[in-house]
């Protein structure tokens, strides 16, 4: 049991740690806190004190110190464990945030688990049986039940992953737990199947730990992989060839938009709105050339952020806009399922997204369909790109965020920079970027940001 005691808190504590404002954190803490306290009180009666008796050492001050801590912790366990589950997965329910009583929940919730601190058990049991486990069993199952149904409801496929690892955390090892903490010794007086949680939560803990470590679980991802990025940027990628990218990309633009004018001109079809609007892309372009040249300082310095208050839906026409003389084989759908806004630096997320856009343009030579998606969560607006072209296999998405790797061997102008970049500017405004992809169903960028704060004046993010 001091494997569970410690094993829990110290996942309880990383998610807090990691995460300290947002509810769900806060609550599935709770759960490896509470779950904790069970493994605690076992090991205080299994181990602290026969130890201290052994030695001598358990004097009857200690004793009594020792009886209560127990009991106190194995109180925790029982009546604590059923209401952080069941407040869990209701906070990590999608609809959650708009259900107009929720702040009500809480308090209706705890009463009975109060109430159980001040009724006797029966002689020989832990805890009063008789009242705990009809409302901490509807609580454990109620909960489970929240999981899947959030489950089911996730179509963003990203979000789902994140979802189904969650669930699959946490709703076996408290339906495990309903039988052995409650149903098996109400009903058939089987009082010490409770040891057999071990293993469950042993299984439980290895899922976190290894989500973490490849897609991160409530937030807690191991950092391996982007400290490595990161080194490997500030150690092979300088600023300079950063900046070689991105003029790349606006020399692209106005020589596509010059070559689209002549042609006009030259075949006697000149509209003069649409040269207006095209030139006003050349301009665009020319400016984001000045912008990242002012932005990236020296060749090894650090990107600064100018962090503006932005809509992103009409950053991300402007960047489709940019790039419509490329769209002529693809069929875009568009779809802004937010108002929210973002704080942001206008010209390296216009950056980000037009090579998210062109990346899956060019995955998409013979034609195909662009999915671009704007929807949010409680606190992130999150951006979906997706295309319908070959998609990657294993090797290539493990490999795909590094500097200098690219699939294009065919493009001389190509340096393999594109995708770690967009990762280093999307972790810079305090986002996630992450790819999901399959050989022959497309490949789908997500990209999450914080919703709009107020900032301070002249603030820069570095």
């Amino acid at each position: 049991m001091l494997f569970v005691f410690i094993g829990l808190w110290t996942i309880g504590l990383l998610l807090i740690v990691t995460d300290p404002k947002r509810a769900t954190t806060q609550w599935i803490s709770s759960i490896a806190f509470t779950g904790g306290c069970g493994g605690l009180s076992a090991v205080i009666a299994d181990d602290v004190v026969p130890y201290l008796f052994d030695r001598g050492l358990l004097t009857m001050p200690v004793a009594v110190l020792l009886a209560k801590a127990e009991l106190a912790s194995s109180l925790m366990c029982y009546f604590g464990l059923p209401y952080t589950f069941l407040m869990f997965a209701i906070v990590y329910y999608p609809d959650y945030p708009v259900w107009p009583w929720k702040r009500w929940i809480p308090w209706a919730l705890v009463v009975l688990p109060a109430l159980s601190f001040v009724l006797e058990p029966k002689p020989g049991d832990p805890i009063p049986y008789y009242f705990v486990t009809p409302w901490a069993a509807p609580y454990i199952v109620t909960g489970a039940v929240l999981l899947i149904m959030a489950l089911l409801k996730e179509k963003n496929s990203f979000l789902r992953r994140s979802r189904m690892l969650t669930t699959l955390a946490a709703a076996p090892t408290l339906v495990f737990a309903l039988f052995t903490l409650y149903l098996l010794p109400s009903f058939f007086g089987l009082y010490e199947w409770w040891r057999y949680n071990t293993w469950v939560i042993a299984l439980t803990l290895a899922i976190i730990v290894g989500s973490s470590f490849r897609y991160g679980f409530m937030g807690l991802q191991i950092s391996i992989r982007n400290q490595k990025l990161d080194y490997t940027l500030r150690a092979i990628t300088s600023g300079t060839s950063i900046l070689n990218h991105a003029i790349k990309n606006d020399v692209g633009k106005i020589r596509l938009f010059g070559d689209k004018i002549k042609s006009e001109v030259a075949a006697g079809r000149t509209d003069p709105a649409q040269v207006v609007q095209d030139m006003e892309v050349i301009l665009s372009a020319s400016q984001h050339i000045y912008e990242m040249i002012y932005r990236i300082q020296g060749q090894t310095q650090e990107i600064k952020l100018q962090l503006e208050e932005l809509d992103p839906r009409e950053l991300m026409r402007d960047c489709i806009r940019t790039l419509s003389p490329e769209l002529h084989k693809v069929e875009v759908h568009e779809q802004y399922l937010t108002e929210e806004r973002i704080a942001a630096d206008r010209a390296q997320l216009t950056e980000v997204w037009t090579n998210v856009l062109t990346n899956a343009i060019e995955a998409m030579p013979d034609g195909g369909v662009l999915t671009v998606r704007l929807t949010e969560t409680k606190r992130k607006v999150v951006l979906e790109v997706k295309d319908t072209g070959p998609g990657m296999d294993k090797a290539q998405l493990k490999r795909v965020f590094d500097p200098f790797y690219t699939t294009k061997s065919g493009k001389k102008m190509n340096f393999g920079l594109g995708l770690s970049y967009c990762y280093t500017i999307v972790q810079k405004h305090k986002g996630t970027m992450n790819i999901h992809s399959k050989p022959g169903q497309g490949t789908s960028v997500f990209m999450q940001f914080p919703k709009q704060k107020r900032l301070p004046a002249g603030r820069e993010l570095i």
